[in-house]
Protein backbone atom coordinates (compact mmCIF):
# COMPACT_ATOMS: atom_id res chain seq x y z
CA UNK A 1 0.00 0.00 0.00
CA UNK A 2 1.16 3.54 -0.71
CA UNK A 3 2.55 5.54 2.19
CA UNK A 4 -0.28 6.67 4.45
CA UNK A 5 -0.62 9.56 6.87
CA UNK A 6 -2.04 8.13 10.10
CA UNK A 7 -3.27 10.12 13.10
CA UNK A 8 -3.25 8.41 16.48
CA UNK A 9 -5.49 9.83 19.21
CA UNK A 10 -3.95 8.96 22.57
CA UNK A 11 -0.35 9.18 23.71
CA UNK A 12 -0.33 6.18 26.02
CA UNK A 13 1.06 2.68 25.61
CA UNK A 14 -1.51 1.71 22.98
CA UNK A 15 -0.95 4.85 20.92
CA UNK A 16 2.83 4.66 20.91
CA UNK A 17 2.79 0.89 20.30
CA UNK A 18 0.74 1.60 17.19
CA UNK A 19 3.16 4.34 16.17
CA UNK A 20 6.16 2.03 16.62
CA UNK A 21 4.65 -0.76 14.50
CA UNK A 22 3.38 1.56 11.77
CA UNK A 23 6.64 3.50 11.58
CA UNK A 24 8.50 0.19 11.32
CA UNK A 25 6.67 -0.53 8.06
CA UNK A 26 7.16 2.93 6.61
CA UNK A 27 3.89 4.67 7.44
CA UNK A 28 3.88 8.25 8.69
CA UNK A 29 2.25 8.65 12.08
CA UNK A 30 1.40 11.62 14.29
CA UNK A 31 0.43 11.05 17.92
CA UNK A 32 -2.03 13.45 19.61
CA UNK A 33 -2.20 13.57 23.41
CA UNK A 34 -4.53 15.80 25.42
CA UNK A 35 -2.12 16.23 28.34
CA UNK A 36 0.60 18.85 28.14
CA UNK A 37 3.26 16.21 28.66
CA UNK A 38 3.46 12.48 28.16
CA UNK A 39 2.94 10.45 31.30
CA UNK A 40 1.75 6.99 32.24
CA UNK A 41 0.13 6.23 35.58
CA UNK A 42 0.43 2.83 37.14
CA UNK A 43 2.98 0.58 38.77
CA UNK A 44 4.50 -2.19 36.69
CA UNK A 45 2.93 -4.13 33.86
CA UNK A 46 3.48 -7.65 32.58
CA UNK A 47 4.58 -8.22 29.02
CA UNK A 48 4.27 -11.94 28.37
CA UNK A 49 5.92 -13.72 25.45
CA UNK A 50 3.11 -12.85 23.02
CA UNK A 51 3.95 -9.15 23.51
CA UNK A 52 7.74 -9.38 23.80
CA UNK A 53 7.77 -11.34 20.53
CA UNK A 54 6.34 -8.22 18.82
CA UNK A 55 8.81 -5.93 20.58
CA UNK A 56 11.64 -8.16 19.38
CA UNK A 57 10.43 -7.81 15.80
CA UNK A 58 10.34 -4.02 16.23
CA UNK A 59 13.90 -3.93 17.59
CA UNK A 60 12.79 -2.66 21.01
CA UNK A 61 13.11 -5.78 23.16
CA UNK A 62 16.68 -5.14 24.33
CA UNK A 63 15.77 -1.75 25.79
CA UNK A 64 12.64 -3.13 27.41
CA UNK A 65 14.46 -6.08 29.00
CA UNK A 66 17.14 -3.76 30.40
CA UNK A 67 14.46 -1.80 32.29
CA UNK A 68 12.54 -4.81 33.62
CA UNK A 69 12.67 -8.03 35.60
CA UNK A 70 12.13 -11.54 34.15
CA UNK A 71 9.51 -14.08 35.17
CA UNK A 72 10.61 -17.68 34.59
CA UNK A 73 8.12 -19.19 37.04
CA UNK A 74 4.75 -18.12 38.39
CA UNK A 75 3.64 -19.37 41.81
CA UNK A 76 0.07 -19.66 43.08
CA UNK A 77 -0.10 -19.68 46.89
CA UNK A 78 -2.50 -19.38 49.80
CA UNK A 79 -2.23 -16.67 52.45
CA UNK A 80 0.05 -18.84 54.62
CA UNK A 81 2.49 -19.08 51.72
CA UNK A 82 1.79 -22.74 50.92
CA UNK A 83 2.54 -23.37 47.25
CA UNK A 84 -0.51 -24.55 45.34
CA UNK A 85 1.07 -24.49 41.90
CA UNK A 86 4.37 -23.62 40.19
CA UNK A 87 3.87 -22.75 36.53
CA UNK A 88 6.83 -22.52 34.14
CA UNK A 89 6.54 -19.38 31.98
CA UNK A 90 10.06 -18.99 30.63
CA UNK A 91 10.30 -21.71 27.99
CA UNK A 92 9.67 -19.46 24.98
CA UNK A 93 12.15 -17.96 22.53
CA UNK A 94 11.52 -14.54 24.10
CA UNK A 95 11.26 -13.59 27.80
CA UNK A 96 8.24 -12.64 29.88
CA UNK A 97 8.96 -9.52 31.91
CA UNK A 98 7.49 -6.88 34.22
CA UNK A 99 8.39 -3.24 33.53
CA UNK A 100 7.23 0.02 35.16
CA UNK A 101 4.56 1.49 32.91
CA UNK A 102 6.31 4.86 32.80
CA UNK A 103 9.55 3.22 31.62
CA UNK A 104 7.76 1.31 28.88
CA UNK A 105 6.05 4.45 27.64
CA UNK A 106 9.37 6.31 27.64
CA UNK A 107 10.98 3.59 25.50
CA UNK A 108 8.11 3.62 23.01
CA UNK A 109 7.97 7.42 22.84
CA UNK A 110 11.75 7.72 22.40
CA UNK A 111 11.48 5.55 19.28
CA UNK A 112 9.03 8.03 17.72
CA UNK A 113 10.11 11.28 16.01
CA UNK A 114 9.56 14.08 18.54
CA UNK A 115 8.32 16.47 15.86
CA UNK A 116 5.35 14.16 15.22
CA UNK A 117 4.06 14.20 18.80
CA UNK A 118 1.39 16.81 19.59
CA UNK A 119 0.73 17.26 23.29
CA UNK A 120 -1.99 19.62 24.51
CA UNK A 121 -4.32 18.32 21.78
CA UNK A 122 -7.63 17.22 23.29
CA UNK A 123 -9.85 15.39 20.82
CA UNK A 124 -13.26 16.97 20.19
CA UNK A 125 -14.66 15.33 17.07
CA UNK A 126 -13.83 13.90 13.67
CA UNK A 127 -15.39 14.14 10.23
CA UNK A 128 -14.90 11.62 7.43
CA UNK A 129 -14.87 12.22 3.70
CA UNK A 130 -14.34 9.51 1.11
CA UNK A 131 -10.57 9.24 1.56
CA UNK A 132 -9.70 11.49 4.49
CA UNK A 133 -10.46 12.00 8.17
CA UNK A 134 -10.41 15.51 9.63
CA UNK A 135 -9.85 15.76 13.39
CA UNK A 136 -10.76 18.79 15.51
CA UNK A 137 -9.19 19.54 18.87
CA UNK A 138 -10.30 21.64 21.87
CA UNK A 139 -7.71 24.35 21.23
CA UNK A 140 -9.11 25.00 17.77
CA UNK A 141 -6.42 22.99 15.97
CA UNK A 142 -7.34 20.65 13.11
CA UNK A 143 -5.52 17.83 11.36
CA UNK A 144 -6.24 15.68 8.34
CA UNK A 145 -5.10 12.10 7.80
CA UNK A 146 -5.73 9.11 5.56
CA UNK A 147 -6.58 7.02 8.63
CA UNK A 148 -7.26 7.81 12.30
CA UNK A 149 -6.81 5.43 15.25
CA UNK A 150 -8.63 5.84 18.54
CA UNK A 151 -6.15 4.66 21.17
CA UNK A 152 -7.62 6.84 23.89
CA UNK A 153 -8.43 4.35 26.59
CA UNK A 154 -11.27 2.91 28.65
CA UNK A 155 -13.52 5.97 28.27
CA UNK A 156 -12.51 6.67 24.67
CA UNK A 157 -14.03 9.87 23.22
CA UNK A 158 -13.27 8.56 19.72
CA UNK A 159 -15.25 5.38 20.41
CA UNK A 160 -18.10 7.39 21.92
CA UNK A 161 -18.45 9.58 18.83
CA UNK A 162 -18.13 6.79 16.29
CA UNK A 163 -19.91 3.90 18.03
CA UNK A 164 -21.93 5.55 20.80
CA UNK A 165 -21.50 5.59 24.60
CA UNK A 166 -20.41 2.47 26.48
CA UNK A 167 -20.02 2.52 30.24
CA UNK A 168 -17.29 0.41 31.87
CA UNK A 169 -18.62 -2.59 33.82
CA UNK A 170 -17.42 -2.87 37.44
CA UNK A 171 -16.53 -6.47 38.31
CA UNK A 172 -16.89 -6.29 42.09
CA UNK A 173 -13.39 -5.64 43.39
CA UNK A 174 -10.94 -2.77 43.70
CA UNK A 175 -7.24 -3.11 42.91
CA UNK A 176 -4.47 -1.20 44.68
CA UNK A 177 -1.01 -1.15 43.04
CA UNK A 178 2.49 -0.09 43.93
CA UNK A 179 6.19 -0.91 43.63
CA UNK A 180 7.94 -2.08 46.79
CA UNK A 181 11.22 -3.71 47.83
CA UNK A 182 11.85 -7.26 49.04
CA UNK A 183 14.88 -6.50 51.23
CA UNK A 184 14.79 -9.91 52.95
CA UNK A 185 14.89 -11.82 49.66
CA UNK A 186 11.70 -13.75 50.39
CA UNK A 187 10.85 -14.11 46.69
CA UNK A 188 12.73 -16.76 44.69
CA UNK A 189 14.82 -15.36 41.80
CA UNK A 190 13.06 -14.61 38.50
CA UNK A 191 9.72 -15.56 40.04
CA UNK A 192 6.36 -13.83 40.26
CA UNK A 193 3.33 -14.99 42.20
CA UNK A 194 -0.31 -14.56 43.11
CA UNK A 195 -1.75 -15.41 46.51
CA UNK A 196 -5.44 -16.24 46.93
CA UNK A 197 -7.46 -15.61 50.08
CA UNK A 198 -11.17 -15.16 50.77
CA UNK A 199 -12.42 -12.29 48.64
CA UNK A 200 -8.92 -10.88 48.41
CA UNK A 201 -5.63 -11.69 46.72
CA UNK A 202 -2.14 -10.30 46.40
CA UNK A 203 0.09 -10.42 43.34
CA UNK A 204 3.87 -9.95 43.23
CA UNK A 205 5.67 -9.31 39.93
CA UNK A 206 9.44 -9.26 39.60
CA UNK A 207 10.35 -5.81 38.26
CA UNK A 208 14.15 -6.16 38.57
CA UNK A 209 16.77 -4.81 40.97
CA UNK A 210 15.01 -6.15 44.06
CA UNK A 211 11.86 -4.19 43.17
CA UNK A 212 8.48 -5.85 42.89
CA UNK A 213 5.29 -4.51 41.44
CA UNK A 214 2.48 -5.61 43.71
CA UNK A 215 -1.29 -5.51 43.42
CA UNK A 216 -3.98 -6.13 46.00
CA UNK A 217 -7.53 -7.01 44.92
CA UNK A 218 -10.35 -6.85 47.48
CA UNK A 219 -14.10 -7.38 47.10
CA UNK A 220 -15.64 -4.01 48.01
CA UNK A 221 -18.22 -1.67 46.45
CA UNK A 222 -16.99 0.53 43.62
CA UNK A 223 -17.37 3.67 45.75
CA UNK A 224 -15.22 2.24 48.58
CA UNK A 225 -13.54 5.30 50.17
CA UNK A 226 -9.93 5.62 51.26
CA UNK A 227 -9.37 4.92 54.96
CA UNK A 228 -8.69 8.02 57.09
CA UNK A 229 -5.24 6.62 57.94
CA UNK A 230 -4.37 6.24 54.25
CA UNK A 231 -4.15 3.47 51.69
CA UNK A 232 -1.00 1.89 53.10
CA UNK A 233 -2.45 1.55 56.59
CA UNK A 234 -5.67 0.05 55.23
CA UNK A 235 -3.82 -2.55 53.15
CA UNK A 236 -1.46 -3.47 55.99
CA UNK A 237 -4.54 -4.18 58.08
CA UNK A 238 -6.30 -6.19 55.35
CA UNK A 239 -3.22 -8.32 54.63
CA UNK A 240 -1.93 -8.63 58.19
CA UNK A 241 -0.19 -11.98 58.81
CA UNK A 242 -0.03 -12.96 55.13
CA UNK A 243 3.18 -14.64 54.05
CA UNK A 244 6.39 -12.68 53.34
CA UNK A 245 7.03 -10.39 51.58
CA UNK A 246 3.40 -9.15 51.34
CA UNK A 247 3.50 -6.75 54.29
CA UNK A 248 7.03 -5.59 53.47
CA UNK A 249 6.13 -4.69 49.90
CA UNK A 250 3.19 -2.60 51.09
CA UNK A 251 5.27 -1.00 53.86
CA UNK A 252 8.11 0.02 51.53
CA UNK A 253 5.75 1.79 49.11
CA UNK A 254 5.08 5.49 49.86
CA UNK A 255 1.40 6.05 50.56
CA UNK A 256 1.18 8.72 47.83
CA UNK A 257 2.44 6.19 45.25
CA UNK A 258 -0.21 3.55 45.97
CA UNK A 259 -2.72 3.63 43.12
CA UNK A 260 -6.34 2.54 43.40
CA UNK A 261 -8.77 1.59 40.63
CA UNK A 262 -11.94 -0.40 40.27
CA UNK A 263 -11.61 -3.60 38.23
CA UNK A 264 -13.57 -2.66 35.11
CA UNK A 265 -13.87 -3.87 31.55
CA UNK A 266 -16.17 -3.56 28.56
CA UNK A 267 -18.33 -6.25 27.09
CA UNK A 268 -16.76 -7.36 23.79
CA UNK A 269 -17.52 -5.19 20.76
CA UNK A 270 -18.33 -6.67 17.37
CA UNK A 271 -17.16 -3.61 15.44
CA UNK A 272 -13.99 -1.55 15.87
CA UNK A 273 -13.87 0.02 12.42
CA UNK A 274 -16.03 2.68 10.74
CA UNK A 275 -14.79 3.94 7.40
CA UNK A 276 -11.22 5.08 7.94
CA UNK A 277 -11.43 5.19 11.73
CA UNK A 278 -10.35 2.22 13.86
CA UNK A 279 -10.03 1.52 17.58
CA UNK A 280 -7.00 -0.01 19.29
CA UNK A 281 -6.12 -1.11 22.83
CA UNK A 282 -8.44 -0.37 25.75
CA UNK A 283 -10.71 1.79 23.61
CA UNK A 284 -11.62 -1.38 21.69
CA UNK A 285 -11.36 -4.15 24.28
CA UNK A 286 -10.77 -2.95 27.85
CA UNK A 287 -10.01 -6.00 29.96
CA UNK A 288 -9.75 -6.80 33.65
CA UNK A 289 -6.09 -7.28 34.64
CA UNK A 290 -6.32 -10.91 35.73
CA UNK A 291 -4.23 -12.34 32.88
CA UNK A 292 -1.77 -9.44 32.73
CA UNK A 293 -2.67 -8.99 29.07
CA UNK A 294 -4.02 -5.44 28.80
CA UNK A 295 -0.83 -3.90 27.47
CA UNK A 296 0.06 -7.03 25.54
CA UNK A 297 -3.21 -6.90 23.62
CA UNK A 298 -2.48 -3.31 22.55
CA UNK A 299 0.99 -4.35 21.36
CA UNK A 300 -0.54 -7.21 19.38
CA UNK A 301 -3.19 -4.88 17.91
CA UNK A 302 -0.47 -2.53 16.72
CA UNK A 303 1.47 -5.17 14.82
CA UNK A 304 -1.57 -6.85 13.27
CA UNK A 305 -2.81 -3.46 12.05
CA UNK A 306 0.57 -2.48 10.62
CA UNK A 307 1.01 -5.81 8.81
CA UNK A 308 -2.54 -5.67 7.44
CA UNK A 309 -1.97 -2.17 6.03
CA UNK A 310 1.32 -3.27 4.51
CA UNK A 311 -0.17 -6.36 2.87
CA UNK A 312 -3.46 -5.09 1.48
CA UNK A 313 -4.14 -2.82 -1.49
CA UNK A 314 -6.84 -0.73 0.21
CA UNK A 315 -7.24 0.82 3.65
CA UNK A 316 -10.75 -0.56 3.91
CA UNK A 317 -9.69 -4.17 3.26
CA UNK A 318 -6.76 -3.88 5.68
CA UNK A 319 -9.05 -2.58 8.42
CA UNK A 320 -11.57 -5.34 7.75
CA UNK A 321 -8.86 -7.98 8.23
CA UNK A 322 -7.52 -6.22 11.33
CA UNK A 323 -10.98 -6.11 12.90
CA UNK A 324 -11.73 -9.74 12.06
CA UNK A 325 -8.47 -11.07 13.49
CA UNK A 326 -8.41 -8.98 16.61
CA UNK A 327 -12.03 -9.20 17.73
CA UNK A 328 -11.76 -13.00 17.97
CA UNK A 329 -8.48 -12.91 19.88
CA UNK A 330 -9.38 -10.14 22.33
CA UNK A 331 -12.87 -11.48 23.06
CA UNK A 332 -11.25 -14.73 24.21
CA UNK A 333 -8.82 -12.85 26.47
CA UNK A 334 -11.55 -10.60 27.91
CA UNK A 335 -13.74 -13.57 28.79
CA UNK A 336 -10.92 -15.65 30.28
CA UNK A 337 -9.69 -12.72 32.34
CA UNK A 338 -13.16 -12.05 33.69
CA UNK A 339 -13.54 -15.73 34.63
CA UNK A 340 -10.14 -15.88 36.35
CA UNK A 341 -10.97 -12.78 38.38
CA UNK A 342 -14.26 -14.29 39.50
CA UNK A 343 -12.58 -17.52 40.63
CA UNK A 344 -9.72 -15.75 42.40
CA UNK A 345 -12.12 -13.47 44.30
CA UNK A 346 -14.39 -16.18 45.71
CA UNK A 347 -15.37 -15.54 49.35
CA UNK A 348 -17.39 -18.56 50.50
CA UNK A 349 -15.04 -20.49 52.84
CA UNK A 350 -16.16 -23.93 51.59
CA UNK A 351 -15.72 -22.94 47.94
CA UNK A 352 -12.36 -21.32 48.73
CA UNK A 353 -11.16 -24.52 50.41
CA UNK A 354 -12.30 -26.57 47.41
CA UNK A 355 -10.50 -24.18 45.07
CA UNK A 356 -7.31 -24.66 47.07
CA UNK A 357 -7.60 -28.45 47.00
CA UNK A 358 -8.31 -28.61 43.27
CA UNK A 359 -5.51 -26.18 42.41
CA UNK A 360 -3.07 -28.17 44.51
CA UNK A 361 -4.03 -31.49 42.90
CA UNK A 362 -4.14 -30.49 39.24
CA UNK A 363 -0.85 -30.89 37.36
CA UNK A 364 0.80 -27.58 36.51
CA UNK A 365 1.17 -28.85 32.94
CA UNK A 366 -2.58 -28.36 32.41
CA UNK A 367 -2.30 -24.68 33.25
CA UNK A 368 0.91 -24.35 31.26
CA UNK A 369 -0.85 -25.80 28.21
CA UNK A 370 -3.65 -23.24 28.46
CA UNK A 371 -1.19 -20.39 28.99
CA UNK A 372 0.82 -21.52 25.99
CA UNK A 373 -2.25 -20.92 23.81
CA UNK A 374 -2.15 -17.29 24.92
CA UNK A 375 1.61 -16.72 24.89
CA UNK A 376 2.36 -18.47 21.60
CA UNK A 377 0.16 -16.11 19.56
CA UNK A 378 1.93 -14.64 16.56
CA UNK A 379 0.91 -11.51 14.70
Amino acid sequence: MAKLSIGIIGGGIGGFSAAAALNHFGFETTVYEKAERLREQGAGMMLWANATRVLDELGLLGRVVAASGPTENFLVRNSRGDKLMDIATGDFEVPSICIPRSDFLSILAAAHPAERVRTGHEFVRLEQTRNKVRVRFAGGQTAEHDLVLGADGLRSPVRTQVFGPREPVYRGYIIWRGIGVDTAGAMPPETSSETWGRGRRFGILNTGGGRYTWYAAVNVPQDHPDAPAGRKAELLDIFRDWHAPVEELIATTPDAEILKNGACDHNPMRRWVAGRVALLGDSAHACTPNLGQGGGMAVEDAMVLAKSLRAEKSVEEALRIYEKRRTVRTRHIQQRSRLMGSIAQWENPFIVKSRELVTNLLPAKIFEFNLRRTYSYRT
